[in-house]
């Protein structure tokens, strides 16, 4: 397979740079390759070039290097760089955004402990104490203060567990304040969340998935 592979369309080239070629040798080819497409003067129409590396993640200097050949043509402009692999820090966003945080500890009044990603909670959590995260939350400890999933706008996120005695339910942002009136529903086979009408809810823990999935159609 070639270094460079130059196709056309009416939004302009597509440039693939084989993921196994050495960078410098594919750069000499990509420069020699524009020559070939015998593109005039600066007067010319601009041409919009895509540069797709495959299973390469260009680091930030050869991204420049790129830049640099495509500025010795005026009438050539980058469109877009694209990699099949997502650059570390992507990966780390994805990973934090995924994962299973187990607490264990004691969050007293006037703290909040924030994640990302699914919380576990094991501990005990005071009234005027708080717990947040951007993904749904499991309890298994005893809480008394605010429990808040889905911060600040993930609608998808849910509550599981024994919430009768918590002061708060927040899911995104719908909040719902524990009473004597709907406390009894909040027990450990129950699940809160957020239905169709915008409104934190509460089903049993058997039907999960499919009420979830219907309250998601619902807001599609």
């Amino acid at each position: 397979m070639s270094n460079v592979t130059l196709k056309g369309s009416k939004e302009g080239f597509v440039v693939i740079i084989n993921d196994e070629s050495d960078f410098q040798q594919a750069l000499k080819d990509l420069k020699e390759l524009i020559l070939k497409q015998n593109i005039g003067s600066a007067d010319d129409d601009v041409i919009q070039f895509t540069i797709k590396t495959g299973n390469r993640l260009l680091t930030d200097a050869q991204i420049k290097e790129v830049k640099k050949t495509f500025t010795e043509y005026p009438q050539i402009e980058i469109k877009d760089i694209i990699s099949e692999v997502d650059s570390r820090l992507e990966v780390s966003k994805l990973l934090k955004a995924n994962k299973m945080n187990i607490e264990t500890g004691i969050v007293r009044s006037g703290q909040r402990l924030e994640f990302e990603g699914d919380v576990l909670f094991l501990g005990v959590l005071h009234e005027g104490a708080q717990i947040s995260t951007n993904g749904s939350i499991y309890i298994l400890g005893k809480v008394n203060g605010i429990v808040q999933a889905g911060f600040p706008d993930n609608t998808s996120a849910a509550i599981f567990g024994n919430l009768r005695h918590a002061a708060q339910l927040r899911i995104a942002d719908v909040i719902e304040i524990v009473t004597d009136d709907n406390a009894d529903e909040l027990h450990n086979h129950q699940f809160a969340y957020i239905d169709d009408m915008h409104s934190i809810s509460v089903n049993d823990l058997q039907d999960y998935k499919e009420v979830m999935s219907n309250s998601r159609k619902g807001t599609v």
